[in-house]
C-alpha cells in the first residue's frame, strides 16, 4: 500500500516514495514511525513496497552488503543473499516486497524473490505504480508522478520524499 518511482537521466537516477504507513487496511498516522521505504547507503539507493519488517531487514543487510556488481546477476546474487541471511534467523523466511535498486549508475526492479529487471529509462512499484508510471510516461518527474499517485489512489498518501542518486 504505497509507491515508489524511479526514472534514470543522463547524470543522476531520482528516486520519490509516498509516506502511507499502514496496518491491515488502517492508516497509521503517526509520523514518528519510521518508514525505511526509500533509503541510502553503502553505494545503494533502494526503494521498496511491502512489509516494514522486511525492509527493515534489507535496510541492516545493505550496511556491509550490497551487489557484486551491477548486472542482473550481480543483483540476483544480492538477492539470495540477503535471503540466505535472514533464513539464519527466520527459516520460514522468503522475500516478499518489491525493490527500485539504484547502484553504478543502473537502476534494477525486483518483484518477489528472484524476479530482476534492469530499468532502461522510469518505474514504479507499489499500489500506486499504475499511476505513477503513467505520469513518468507524460514526462513528470518521480515526485510528480508520486504526487499524483497519491492524489489518485487511496493507498498513497503524502508528503512524498525524494532521493537523488548522481553518477
Amino acid at each position: 500500500m504505497t509507491v515508489v518511482a524511479a526514472r534514470k537521466y543522463s547524470d543522476r537516477i531520482e528516486f520519490a516514495a509516498d509516506s502511507i504507513v499502514t496496518r491491515g487496511s488502517t492508516q497509521i498516522t503517526d509520523r514518528s514511525i519510521a518508514s525505511p521505504k526509500l533509503f541510502q547507503q553503502n553505494g545503494l539507493t533502494i526503494g521498496l513496497t511491502g512489509a516494514l519488517a522486511e525492509g527493515s531487514l534489507m535496510q541492516i543487510f545493505t550496511r556491509n552488503h550490497k551487489p557484486a556488481s551491477a548486472t542482473l546477476e550481480g543483483v540476483i546474487d544480492f538477492l539470495f543473499e540477503f535471503e540466505g541471511w535472514v533464513r539464519n534467523r527466520d527459516t520460514a523466511f522468503t522475500i516478499d516486497n518489491a525493490y527500485l535498486i539504484g547502484f553504478e549508475g543502473k537502476l534494477f526492479r525486483t518483484y518477489p524473490r528472484f524476479d530482476v529487471f534492469e530499468v532502461s529509462e522510469f518505474d514504479a512499484i507499489g499500489a500506486g505504480q499504475d499511476f505513477a508510471i503513467t505520469a513518468m510516461h507524460l514526462e513528470k518527474t518521480p515526485t510528480e508522478a508520486v504526487s499524483i499517485a497519491c492524489v489518485l489512489s487511496v493507498w498513497c498518501s503524502l508528503p512524498v520524499s525524494t532521493i537523488v542518486l548522481n553518477h
